[in-house]
């Protein structure tokens, strides 16, 4: 049975310590990011009183979302024995750099004020956060169907005289039989017959 990959083939796996450490870098990042934007981030203010509201809540639902993404991708790369250091890299680094940018959209972004009370809403943060979860999703997606799942394989079953199953065209199947034959996987009698057989269908 012939098998073709149509990806290279993965680094040997020897110890999953870099993948430990890019993920778990990956994830101390998300939970520093809701920390400290929990802690700095600015309320929002409403109401002729001038309440102050701590929105940090709605950010550890997007935190959350955004840990669930990484270790997903990280799961499915242990799992698969990916030793290659570049697509750890990407997802530990990438995942740092996005919610750090996060964080600091979410401190140092200006509020929105509106009406003449006026409220001060933090819009910014929370668009922050969206754009942190989006970006999160699309770089586990992308290190995970990139270097993280099998590669494709597609197999050609066996037939009785030896050749695997090809297309329909009678001139590509009697040159892959001329390949089979030059290989050894066929004989020169087996050759022959399927020869004539395919030269008589013509």
């Amino acid at each position: 049975m012939a098998v073709m990959q149509s990806r290279p083939t993965r680094v040997m796996w020897s110890s999953p310590g870099y993948a430990y450490l890019m993920t778990g870098l990956a994830l101390l990042s998300i939970v520093v990011s809701g920390v400290l934007g929990s802690i700095f981030s600015p309320d929002m203010v409403t109401g002729a009183q001038h309440e102050h509201m701590n929105g940090s809540f709605i950010g550890w639902i997007f935190n959350l979302v955004a840990i669930g993404m990484v270790l997903t991708a990280a799961m499915k790369g242990i799992r698969a024995k990916v030793a290659d250091p570049a697509p750890w890299t990407m997802l530990g680094v990438g995942v740092s750099v996005v919610w750090i940018g996060a964080l600091l959209v979410a401190v140092f972004a200006p509020v929105w004020v509106v009406g003449t009370d006026p409220e001060q809403i933090p819009i910014w943060g929370l668009f922050g956060a969206i754009a942190g979860i989006v970006i999160t999703g699309i770089l586990c997606n992308f290190v995970r169907t990139a270097a993280f799942e099998p590669p494709a394989t597609s197999e050609f079953p066996s037939t009785p005289g030896g050749a695997g199953a090809m297309i329909d065209d009678p001139a590509s199947k009697l040159r892959q039989l001329a390949q089979l034959r030059d290989s050894g996987a066929i004989t020169e009698a087996e050759f022959q017959t399927k020869k004539t057989e395919l030269l008589g269908r013509i």
